[in-house]
């Protein structure tokens, strides 16, 4: 079963609002097995929105559309799929109910332009949007091939968290009655310290033998290298797919199990968040070019507190001195972006925070404020542990965030492979 995704509008294209919507859509309809073909942006345009539907629908039985469904004159989406259907709009008795209860609770009057989000094409099923006031609409196109079923067109808003809820609530569970999907189960395996193709060639008769259900895809990463395996099945069949998974996890770490750090996981905070964890050991942080890189990272994890003490940006050497003991002999001999100064900035945050471990960070993050002996993109980092410190010297460019976030990736990266070196 396979689907289309067709965000829309103007603000998405000129990259005003930053479109989270198609990744967050396509994970759960993987995730419920139905297969993404495409996804598309298009503008807030009459002729745009026909050309991507009948495009889509060529391809695919399943077409979500997001955006487009606000109350004022440049939401045209409802009216352009009223047209495409050959329908008329009307004041759906449900939906006013459901707008009428929003603005009651609100404490807002509800004026005719807001009323209006209560019209939809008669052709389609109205599907109440209970955190929002535009209502999601539901079409069916009946199959050219006998016994198939209907194509479905979803129209939901484009708000992530009224798109996300309808999607959970309603669109995706009516899409696996409708269909019957099948089963798609995603395992990941997260590996640092081999490469790429090292890696292939060690596990290639594991590979070799993978039911025929299973595919495996190598997904590098700065600092870590992610293993996904894709079982694929019937309806009927979730529960062959996960032994099959489960066994050939099984299989995998007596061949490569040195250099398995995780598993179910996708990014690398999540990485550090399970290390820390799982060996009940606490961090601090302590950053100078990453201006607070490090920790956003890990607080915007649900249960960082479990593990995360706190931490420092000490940006200016007074701050490195007053908040983190960096000595002020240390800078004057070799100044902030010096191996010297970020092995004491860790040790400082370490010992203030009273942590398990500590990193540090301090660089020239760039554009400007190189030198010839210290050039833009030159970065110090540092892990303090119970067995001591290491410093590492990096080299980036000279491209600002692109600096930052590798920093912050071979921060993780250097603390995950001591963590896990230590408590052996």
């Amino acid at each position: 079963m396979k689907a289309t995704i067709i965000n829309i509008g103007d603000e998405l294209l000129i990259g005003q609002v930053v479109n989270t919507n198609a990744s967050r859509m396509a994970q759960m309809l993987v995730g419920a097995g139905i297969d993404v073909c495409c996804t598309e942006v298009i503008g807030d345009n009459a002729d745009d929105i026909n050309d991507s539907l009948s495009r889509a629908l060529k391809n695919c039985q399943i077409v979500l559309i997001t955006g487009g469904l606000g109350p004022t004159k440049d939401d045209i989406t409802k009216k352009t799929l009223c047209n495409y259907f050959h329908s008329e709009l009307y004041e759906n008795p449900e939906a006013l109910a459901n707008i009428q209860r929003i603005f009651s609770a609100r404490g807002y009057e509800l004026t005719p332009i807001n009323r209006q989000q209560a019209w939809v094409p008669r052709c389609c099923t109205m599907i109440n949007n209970v955190v929002g006031t535009a209502p999601c609409m539901w079409f069916e196109l009946p199959s050219e091939q006998p016994g198939q079923p209907a194509s479905v067109v979803v129209s939901m808003p484009g708000v992530p968290f009224e798109m996300v809820n309808l999607m959970e609530t309603e669109i995706v569970p009516r899409l696996q009655r409708h269909f019957c999907t099948g089963q798609i189960i995603n395992k990941n395996i997260l590996v640092q310290g081999i490469g790429e193709s090292f890696l292939s060639d060690l596990i290639e008769p594991w590979e070799l033998a993978l039911p025929s259900t299973i595919r495996l895809a190598y997904l590098p990463q700065s600092g870590m290298l992610k293993l996904r395996l894709t079982a694929r099945g019937g309806h009927d069949e979730r529960a062959l797919l996960q032994q099959q998974i489960d066994e050939a996890v099984k299989a995998l770490y007596p061949i490569a199990g040195q250099y398995i750090v995780g598993e179910d996981l996708e990014t690398i905070p999540e990485l550090v968040a399970y290390t820390m964890k799982r060996h009940h050991a606490t961090l601090a942080t302590a950053e100078s070019c990453t201006g607070g890189a490090l920790a956003q990272q890990l607080t915007a994890m649900a249960g960082a507190s479990e593990y995360y003490l706190g931490g420092v940006v000490a940006y200016s050497n007074e701050t490195k001195e007053r908040a983190l003991g960096v000595k002020h002999e240390t800078l004057l001999a070799h100044g902030a972006v010096s191996e010297e100064t970020v092995r004491q900035m860790a040790e400082g945050v370490r010992e203030r925070l009273h942590a398990d471990y500590a990193v540090a960070t301090t660089g020239i993050a760039g554009p400007t404020g190189g030198t010839p002996e210290k050039p833009v993109g030159t970065v110090w980092i540092a892990v303090a542990s119970p067995q001591g410190t290491t410093a590492k010297l990096l080299k980036f460019g000279d491209r600002r965030a692109q600096t930052i976030e590798r920093t912050c990736n071979a921060v993780w990266a250097e603390l995950v492979r001591i963590v896990n070196d230590e408590t052996k």
